[in-house]
């Protein structure tokens, strides 16, 4: 009768061969050798960027100059409604084509926009990365808006809208902006309700005509050869162009107040911060930190390490929420706090935060706060480094504002060159500054801005 079980031998043999093979395959192994972010410009103008990270997932952007504050007066709006189009039919395929091909894949074709840049990206798997292109170069270069099309966006607009309408945060960082530059970067990244459906073809070709164009665009990719991405960069047919002149943020500070009705107040005060290429940047950025953010442990009460969590929770027994706020762009930023607080209570808790931030312009931080808080920047830094997406937007708007993308090494390296007087110095040049308030929710307690500062 004829054994069901392995001899003893054949499994010996057997895993001798197959310790053989590992052996093998382990001397054959691929070495992934860290890679630096690597730029290169092209002769149309277009600056491509990249980072090769081995990531299976490839990620690509197309990134213009053409953000809020680029609109004319008379087109407030216009970028939402071009990042409600990006799912539109283009020049070389339907809309139903592109979101078929991108689903074959298993791919995903997004456009986000924000104060300074309108960004349409694609990830998809390498081996796929042909498709992946063709389609964003179809929705970031190959625009063929159709009325009935433009005409279908308004409904996605008003739900936009909608959501923005039931979100007090981000009515809070609008009327931040709105009340400290007023037009410029305080235009809004939404729409205004009464131009829904406002803008046709004609207004959409004539943005993106002045704007989308070869002089105002970068490509960048995350898990992707850089000499790749330069040879893919020359199959975009980037419109030829210079970048338009936009006019230069002014920040001149006031007042912004949203009654509505709601147990909460949301609140922020704020002075004019600096421009992302100043010398001040990394010492604001380490000053935030110092004063405190939101909680880096789930469910804790952030009073260990957190100036304003601790100067709010002084002031009241409810649920409250406080951290300090850095807005950098390319010629203007914004420094200060914002809160969450019960309306009975966001008085208080203003006033208690408002002298904890005081407090700081007197010299009263510590080398060991200095330290720690530069510890936590490049924490911060380094953790966002590891998500691709948010890595690939970081480089893209970078390298379009600057030229340049600085590595984390060399980031790690003038954070440590931060001092504790650069601190000082910079506290008592920004928190003495002209301030800017805004609030959002039930304000019958909540004080005006001259009444806390």
């Amino acid at each position: 009768m004829k054994s069901f079980g392995r001899s003893v031998a054949s499994v010996i043999q057997g895993r001798s061969l197959a310790a053989q093979a590992a052996a093998k395959q382990a001397e054959h192994r691929f070495k992934a050798t860290p890679q630096d972010v690597k730029v290169t410009k092209l002769p149309s103008g277009v600056v491509v960027t990249s980072l090769e990270n081995y990531s299976p997932v490839s990620r690509i952007a197309v990134v213009y100059g053409a953000g809020s504050r680029h609109e004319p007066a008379n087109a407030l709006g216009i970028t939402h409604s071009l990042r409600v189009a990006a799912n539109q039919s283009s020049k070389k395929a339907t809309a139903f084509g592109i979101a078929k091909n991108i689903q074959q894949i298993g791919g995903s074709l997004s456009c986000s926009t924000s104060r300074e840049q309108v960004i349409y990206s694609v990830s998809c798997l390498r081996n796929n990365l042909a498709t992946g292109i063709e389609h964003l170069n179809n929705v970031a270069t190959g625009h063929d808006f159709k009325p009935w099309e433009v005409q279908d966006a308004a409904k996605v607009q008003r739900q936009d809208l909608e959501l923005y309408l039931h979100s007090p945060e981000a009515q809070l960082i609008e009327a931040v902006h709105k009340a400290a530059f007023r037009d410029t970067l305080g235009q809004s990244l939404y729409m205004p309700t009464d131009r829904v459906g406002a803008y046709g073809v004609h207004d959409l070709d004539a943005f993106v005509k002045s704007h989308y164009v070869a002089h105002n665009a970068a490509l960048a990719g995350v898990g992707i050869d850089h000499d790749v991405l330069v040879h893919l960069a020359k199959k975009f047919t980037f419109a030829p162009g210079q970048t338009p002149e936009h006019k230069k943020a002014k920040y001149h500070g006031g007042e912004l107040r949203l009654d509505q009705r709601s147990r909460l107040v949301h609140a922020a005060v704020v002075t004019e911060g600096v421009a992302v290429d100043s010398a001040d940047v990394l010492p604001l950025g380490v000053l935030q930190l110092v004063l405190g953010t939101g909680p880096y442990v789930k469910y804790s009460n952030n009073l260990a390490s957190s100036k304003v969590a601790k100067a709010a929770a002084s002031a009241t027994t409810h649920p409250f929420a406080a951290s300090a706020i850095c807005a950098v762009y390319s010629d203007a930023g914004l420094f200060g706090f914002q809160v969450t607080a019960d309306a009975r209570d966001a008085g208080k808790v203003l006033k208690a935060v408002v002298n904890t931030v005081t407090q700081a312009t007197k010299n009263t931080i510590t080398d060991a706060e200095v330290q720690r808080a530069k510890h936590k920047l490049k924490v911060c830094c380094h953790m966002d480094a590891e998500s691709s997406a948010e890595r690939l937007e970081w480089i893209g708007a970078e390298v379009l504002l600057a030229g340049q993308v600085y590595g984390l090494e060399q980031f790690d390296s003038e954070v440590d060159k931060v001092t504790l007087e650069d601190i000082n110095r910079v506290a008592k040049k920004i928190l003495n500054g002209k301030p800017t308030m805004a609030a959002v929710g039930d304000l019958s307690s909540t004080p005006y801005l001259d009444e806390l500062v």
